[in-house]
């Protein structure tokens, strides 16, 4: 019977083909993702057909999907639940079966579904969010803070009254005490998701902030809050989780609004260049 479905992929890897090694790819950098997902969904995602996945798990060992969701549902919620302290041995276990040509058709997938939200309404409802909002508040949590840090120096340049929420308060009082009538909070997370995201994100809502989430696949609480939500796949099997999309989509953003903005952008740089100047802070 099998227990665990990264080590029996890993075992096995030499016996998989080129295609179902891409499976196995995806699973490895999203091992959750057999829990949500269906056989079709899967196959979509590593770029394979719906007959190679269900080959896939039956080389594995398995009857069908549904038996892997049941050993993976253990494994994830069982006594023994995976935390970080154990992903260093998992990340050693899946890199055998994997290869650079996986890790490259992982990434390209993730900016493609980039790709794909920006030409959908929801892009351009989020860019003018962004855009015309008296204030802008960015945060991240977990290790996406970097994420936040870098979106809201970003757009600083192309907009004024941008601020990062680094919680450091323990309350976010910036955005839920800002009196500016059009606020906007962008949140940025992934598996396994920080608590205080989805209170944070209600509570700006409820005091009529508009709220962006951009995470992962995975997130299961961000569409229940707000219909702004840009879900992307973790897109490599990396120690921890790639945010290749994630950075992807947030460049892009900053292009977008400051195409939006337009002739408001020059003012602001030029306001920064005058004080980039009276600092002397580069060398040149």
């Amino acid at each position: 019977m099998v227990e665990n479905l990264l080590e029996v992929m890993t075992e096995r890897a030499a016996g998989l083909t080129k295609l179902e090694k891409r499976v196995a790819a995806y699973l490895t950098a999203n091992p959750d993702a057999v829990l949500i997902e269906t056989s079709a969904a899967i196959a979509e995602r590593s770029g394979v057909s719906a007959m190679t996945v269900t080959r896939f798990f039956k080389k594995l060992g398995f009857e069908n999907v549904a038996a892997a969701k049941k050993v993976t549902r253990r494994q994830v919620y069982g006594p023994s639940v995976s935390r970080i302290g154990s992903r260093f041995d998992e990340f050693q276990k899946g890199r055998a079966s994997l290869d650079n040509d996986v890790q490259y058709q992982a990434a390209v997938a993730s900016m493609r579904k980039v790709c794909e939200y920006r030409t959908k309404p929801i892009w351009q409802d989020i860019t003018r969010l962004v855009a015309e909002a008296d204030s802008v508040f960015v945060t991240g949590f977990q290790t996406m803070s970097y994420l936040a840090t870098g979106l809201a120096l970003r757009l600083g340049y192309v907009r004024p009254n941008v601020h990062e929420l680094d919680g450091g308060d323990g309350v976010y009082a910036k955005v839920l005490t800002d009196p500016a009538p059009k606020r906007t909070l962008i949140l940025i997370d992934v598996f396994r998701y920080g608590r205080n995201g989805p209170v944070l994100a209600r509570a700006a809502r409820d005091q009529g902030a508009d709220v962006i989430v951009f995470c992962d696949e995975f997130c299961h609480w961000a569409a229940e809050i707000t219909p702004h939500v840009v879900a992307l796949p973790a897109d490599s099997d990396f120690l921890f989780r790639s945010t290749l999309g994630i950075h992807f989509a947030l460049s892009l953003l900053t292009l977008d609004v400051a195409d939006r903005l337009g002739d408001a952008v020059k003012r602001q740089l030029d306001r920064l260049s005058d004080a980039q100047e009276l600092f002397g802070q580069y060398m040149k």
